[in-house]
């Protein structure tokens, strides 16, 4: 709009609000609707607004600080790494450059911040708050829709667990193309569809409930579509390929699943050798739910020149037949539950990562670079330095 106007754009940011006026800002809100409408409603009490110094616009009246300027529609300037709630550092991109022309604040102000780094974090209860005040909203644009969950490792974006009452033949896939299609729940990369009566508080029961009851070739969609700004695995940002899961149970009208071979139960150390026998950089592995099927085995590869994420996926290709393979860098600790789903969640692109045959699904999450066709740069996990940590330990202690 200010582009085409040929104008600048007044800004004006609030630096430490009432928490309700916070979290609002971070709603999900549809385009057009004040966020402070949601804050009045969650405050059963309307927001003072007052207006700014040096621009025309209304902040709220009890901030701790108001930063107003504006900003030229065409200017811009290269910012990043930038810790982000990814709890990867976000890349460097064009970004707007915000002119100051004010500060105001009250007297003896405090700066309010986050703390951001691999989930969970602080803002995943900003999440969750979304999460549970936007059900009822989600629920009069779909119905069909009962409950749903956003794991704190997908970090909001990345995946979606949606239970319905399954009404009709092949309802998990109307849902998931219709989530696909509404407001921010439109970047989620994965939307699995479960029966209401599955548990989606329970995420380990949850997980082996959705692996016993999808067929690999019947119930897994392969999509296109927009993506957060912050996803990395993407050969190209902003859009790349997303995954749709049916793991509700067959009803009338729908073809029975297939039904999986179970693999031959084989100790992980032997298992380890057989790959090992191939190639070195079979590094370790650990076989989740023993006996079940599918087996679900998680591993370390070290990727290194030629040796790149396809050279492993043809190597396991030949040894094991069945069963859903992740493969992960050296320094993930396979025994940490939050650590895979993360890194799965946060580093696989569907259409490129994730191999599915009949029998058998080979994820691979590892980092992405030229060797395995992706040309963008990755990203750095967050890390807090020592230096850091001992800095704000000191700090809490002297004012506590």
């Amino acid at each position: 709009e200010y582009r085409k106007a040929g104008k600048p754009m007044e800004v004006a940011v609030a630096v430490g609000t009432d928490p309700v006026v916070t979290y609002s800002a971070t709603a999900p809100m549809p385009r057009g609707v004040d966020e402070m409408l949601l804050a009045g409603f969650i405050r059963q009490n309307p927001v003072t607004m007052v207006k700014g110094v040096t621009v025309d616009i209304d902040v709220p009246a009890d901030a701790e600080f108001i930063l107003e300027g504006y900003v030229n529609p065409d200017e811009s300037r290269i910012e990043g790494p930038f810790g982000d709630h990814t709890g990867y550092y976000s890349l460097e991109d064009e970004y707007p450059v915000f002119h100051l022309t004010a500060i105001t604040h009250r007297k003896n102000p405090v700066y309010s911040a986050t703390v951001v780094g691999r989930p969970p974090m602080e803002d995943c209860y900003l999440a969750l708050a979304t999460e549970r005040l936007f059900l009822p909203m989600l629920r009069t644009v779909m119905p069909d829709i009962k409950d749903y969950w956003m794991p704190w490792e997908g970090v909001f974006h990345n995946i979606v667990t949606v239970a319905i009452d399954k009404a009709y033949p092949h309802h998990a896939k109307k849902v998931v193309s219709g989530l696909w299609g509404m407001g921010q729940m439109s970047f989620s990369k994965a939307i699995v569809v479960v029966d209401y009566e599955a548990s989606l508080g329970n995420g380990g029961a949850l997980l082996r409930h959705i692996l016993e009851q999808i067929d690999f070739k019947s119930d897994i969609t392969i999509a296109e579509g927009i993506l957060d700004v912050l996803d990395h695995s993407a050969p190209q940002p902003l859009f790349g390929s997303k995954i749709g899961i049916d793991a509700t149970a067959r009803i009338a009208g729908e073809h029975l699943r297939y039904d999986r071979k179970q693999g031959e139960s084989v100790p992980d150390g032997e298992l380890l050798s057989q790959l090992q026998e191939n190639d070195a950089g079979f590094i370790s592995l650990r076989n989740v739910y023993g006996g079940s099927n599918p087996r679900l085995i998680l591993m370390n590869i070290a990727k290194e020149g030629e040796k790149n994420s396809h050279f492993f996926i043809e190597s396991i290709s030949k040894i094991i037949s069945e069963g859903i393979i992740l493969l992960f860098d050296t320094d993930i600790d396979l025994h940490d539950n939050s650590m895979t789903l993360w890194k799965m969640f946060n580093n696989t692109d569907p259409a490129r990562d994730i191999v599915i045959t009949q029998d058998r699904i080979i994820i691979d999450a590892t980092r992405k670079g030229p060797a395995d066709g992706h040309s963008r740069q990755w990203p750095e996990d967050i890390a807090m330095t020592q230096e850091i940590r001992e800095k704000v330990n000191s700090n809490f202690i002297i004012r506590s």
